[in-house]
C-alpha cells in the first residue's frame, strides 16, 4: 500500500483513501457485530476517548466517575478536563480487592453512583490494564444508564479477545484498540458511537469534513495523514480468521495461559491474582513476583500502576518484555499470551525474574 500511495500520492488521497478507510470500517463493523453507520476508526483508545470527553459540553457541577484500575492515560485526561473546567468533579472509585464475585463489583458502583448524583460521565474498563480483570460491562451499563449517566467502555484489550455485540451491550461509546490482538499495525482502533451522539462526538482534529452529515466521513478524511493502519484491518482480520477465529485462538491462548501462570506460580512460590476465573482476561493474567528483599526494595519505589524500572531491568538484562503491575500493594507479573508464544518463552520469563529478584547471598 505504501509503494502504491507514494507513486501517485494525489490520486491516492482524492480517490482512494476515503472509500477504502469506509470499507476497513464496515469490515470492522462486521466482525465485532455492530452497525457499520455507527463505528469509525481511530489510532488508539487514547485517541478515541480524547473524542468523546473532549467532545462533550460540562455543565458547572458536572462529575466524571472512573476508578483505581483506570488507565493511567484516561486518568490524566479527567483530571486534565476537571482542570480546564474547574467545576467539574472527578469521582474515583476503588474497585473492591480481592473480588469474590462480579457482583461485588456491581454494588460498589451503586453505592458511589447513590452518593454522587452529580455523575454525568463513567468511564469504564472492559478488561482492565492493570490487573486483567474483565467487568461487568453489561450490568454497569445498565445501572448507569438507570441514573442518567453517560456509559464510555474502555475496551482497549477486547477486538480479538472477548465476543463484542456493541450493539446489545448499548453502552452510549465504545473504543477497543485492533493493533493488541487482532494483528493490525499500530496505530488503529474503533470507536463506536451511539446514534444518539452522532451529531455531537467530533474528531480530535478539525479537519475539511467536520461538518460533512455522515458520521464516518468526518473521521476519515484527516489531511495527508497515514491511513493505512486503518486500510489493513480487512486483512488483519481475515489472517485472524485464517487461524481459526475467535473460539479456536481463545482456546489455544487459554491453555497456554492456564499452563503458564501454574509453573511460574510454582516457579516463584506465589499465586495468581485473586479474581474469579470468570473475570479472568483469555490472554492475560498477574502472577506474584517472588517474595524477595530486592522485590519489596522494588514495590518500594514504584509509583502509580506499574514498575517501569523493574520491567526495563528485565528487558535489559534478559531481553524479556513483560509488564509489571502494582495491585493490591504488591507486585504482579502481567503475563500475556498469543498464537505466536510457546512454552519456551515463559521458562525464559521464569528464569529472567528469578535471577533479578533473588536475594544477595
Amino acid at each position: 500500500m505504501m509503494e502504491e500511495r507514494e507513486r501517485n500520492p494525489e490520486h491516492w488521497y482524492r480517490y482512494l483513501d476515503n472509500d477504502r478507510y469506509i470499507n476497513a470500517a464496515a469490515k470492522v463493523a462486521e466482525f465485532i457485530g455492530c452497525c457499520k453507520e455507527n463505528l469509525v476508526l481511530v489510532e488508539n483508545t487514547t485517541s478515541g476517548i480524547n473524542a468523546v470527553v473532549k467532545s462533550m459540553s460540562w455543565n458547572k457541577g458536572d462529575g466524571i466517575l472512573c476508578t483505581d484500575h483506570t488507565y493511567e492515560s484516561m486518568s490524566n485526561l479527567v483530571q486534565y478536563i476537571a482542570k480546564e473546567n474547574e467545576d467539574i468533579e472527578v469521582i474515583r472509585m476503588d474497585i473492591p480487592m480481592p473480588i469474590q464475585d462480579e457482583d461485588e463489583v456491581v454494588q460498589a458502583y451503586a453505592k458511589v453512583i447513590e452518593k454522587s448524583p452529580q455523575i454525568k460521565l463513567a468511564i469504564i474498563d472492559h478488561i482492565t490494564s492493570v490487573s486483567a480483570m474483565i467487568l461487568p460491562v453489561h450490568r454497569l451499563v445498565d445501572l448507569c444508564h438507570k441514573n442518567g449517566i453517560l456509559a464510555l467502555i474502555d475496551g482497549a484489550h477486547c477486538p480479538g479477545q472477548l465476543h463484542l455485540d456493541l450493539e446489545k451491550l448499548r453502552a452510549d461509546y465504545y473504543v477497543g484498540n485492533l493493533h493488541k490482538w487482532v494483528f493490525c499495525p499500530r496505530g488503529c482502533a474503533l470507536l463506536w458511537i451511539h446514534p444518539n451522539h452522532h451529531n455531537t462526538t467530533h474528531p480530535i482534529i478539525t479537519s475539511a469534513k467536520i461538518f460533512h452529515a455522515n458520521l464516518q466521513h468526518r473521521y476519515s478524511y484527516q489531511g495527508t495523514r497515514d491511513s493505512i493502519p486503518y486500510l489493513t484491518a480487512t486483512k488483519a482480520i481475515e489472517f485472524y480468521q485464517s487461524l481459526g477465529g475467535m473460539d479456536a485462538i481463545v482456546e489455544h491462548n487459554s491453555k497456554l495461559k492456564d499452563w503458564a501462570s501454574s509453573m511460574l506460580s510454582e516457579a516463584w512460590n506465589s499465586t495468581c491474582l485473586p479474581i474469579p476465573n470468570s473475570m479472568r482476561a483469555p490472554f492475560m493474567i498477574l502472577v506474584g513476583l517472588p517474595d524477595t528483599k530486592t522485590t519489596r526494595e522494588y514495590e518500594i519505589k514504584t509509583k502509580g500502576h506499574y514498575s517501569d524500572e523493574l520491567k526495563k531491568d528485565i528487558y535489559d538484562k534478559h531481553r524479556v518484555h513483560t509488564v509489571i503491575c502494582h495491585v493490591m500493594g504488591k507486585l504482579w507479573c502481567r503475563m500475556s499470551v498469543n498464537v505466536y508464544n510457546c512454552q519456551e518463552d515463559y521458562y525464559k520469563l521464569r528464569d529472567a525474574i528469578l535471577s533479578i529478584l533473588k536475594d544477595e547471598a
